[in-house]
């Protein structure tokens, strides 16, 4: 068994989910992109690569591509770096058994960490609880839990993880990670007091800023945002925070961060938005996967004028205190 406390207290920095690209022929997986694309993370300074649902489009993947594109990131990964932390996931929606299976897939491949979610409607605490218990007994590996709102078995709006049942789960023995996702600032607080002792939270949801505000709480990691297109930018970040240097941290923030978000994300979306980033800045296609679809001509070229005002190259650069 691998030394989880070692694995855990490594998760810190930026975490870089991985797009996943697709042939604009075919919508197949493109996998020559996607080894540049982890090559060109790992040549910026990025050592956590996370293969999650969302941005990875597992909704557009059958459960067998799932598995190759898990296994591809993690040997890719690991060849170029034995040291880096691969992290893959279940399917979205499935069963207790099917997340059991990807877990142990996941073991076998030599990932380091199993995302896991559960999509399933709420009804009780032991519902959720003994989901993850058993697929965190059924590996030695790590077990990150991927906490977002749930779906409402009594109908309603979607329901927050209680606190008390994220503490729970914190206690499995190889849960050792929180993708806390909940978007909620007195949430987010919540459940970094509760479970900070334990676990390595990765928030998500808010980018750079988001993070500076738990840091000093015991936030250790967040899921990147402006690093899918420029992972350098958050690299930088996190060496620049750690020198104390507010001055170059911050401006990374107020002049890419901010007008990423406001001028592009907040009026087009998030999942459309960055593949059409990753598309200007000659990464890989924005093709997608059907039913999603990418941004019309006209919107990319929205989105691609305002990547090439951004001051990418001059703050890439690292600059001392």
């Amino acid at each position: 068994m691998k030394d989880l406390t070692a694995l855990r207290k490594r998760i810190h920095g930026p975490v870089f989910s991985i797009l996943t690209p697709f042939r604009e022929e075919d919508e197949e997986i493109d996998f020559p992109t996607l080894e540049k694309y982890l090559n060109q993370i790992y040549n910026a300074g990025g050592r956590i690569f996370y293969v999650m649902g969302y941005n990875s489009r597992y909704s557009q993947l059958s459960w067998d591509e799932i598995k190759e594109l898990n296994e591809f990131v993690t040997k890719t990964v690991k060849g170029i770096d034995s040291n880096n932390i691969a992290i893959v996931a279940d399917p979205l929606h499935c069963s207790t058994k099917v997340s059991a299976e990807f877990a142990k897939h996941a073991q076998d491949i030599g990932a380091d960490l199993i995302s896991i979610i559960c999509r399933e409607r709420f009804y009780f605490e032991d519902q959720i609880y003994n989901h993850y218990k058993k697929i965190a007994d059924a590996v030695e590996i790590g077990v990150l839990v991927h906490e977002m709102p749930f779906l409402n078995g009594y109908g309603g709006p979607p329901v927050k993880w209680p606190v008390s049942l994220l503490d729970r789960v914190a206690d499995i023995p190889n849960v050792i990670a929180v993708k806390e996702d909940a978007k909620d600032d007195d949430y987010s607080r919540a459940v970094i007091e509760k479970i900070r002792d334990r676990v390595a939270i990765v928030i998500s949801g808010g980018g750079l800023r988001q993070w500076l505000r738990f840091s000093e709480m015991g936030c250790q990691a967040w899921l990147d945002g402006i690093g899918v297109f420029e992972p350098r930018l958050e690299v930088l970040f996190y060496h620049y925070y750690q020198e104390g240097n507010v001055q170059k941290y911050q401006e990374i923030i107020d002049k890419i961060e901010v007008p990423f978000f406001e001028e592009g994300v907040n009026q087009l979306g998030w999942h459309l938005v960055i593949k059409a980033a990753l598309q200007a800045r000659g990464i890989m296609s924005r093709r997608d996967r059907m039913p999603l679809q990418e941004l019309p001509e006209e919107q990319y070229q929205e989105v691609k004028a305002l990547i090439e005002r951004l001051p990418i190259e001059e703050l890439s650069q690292y600059t001392s205190i």
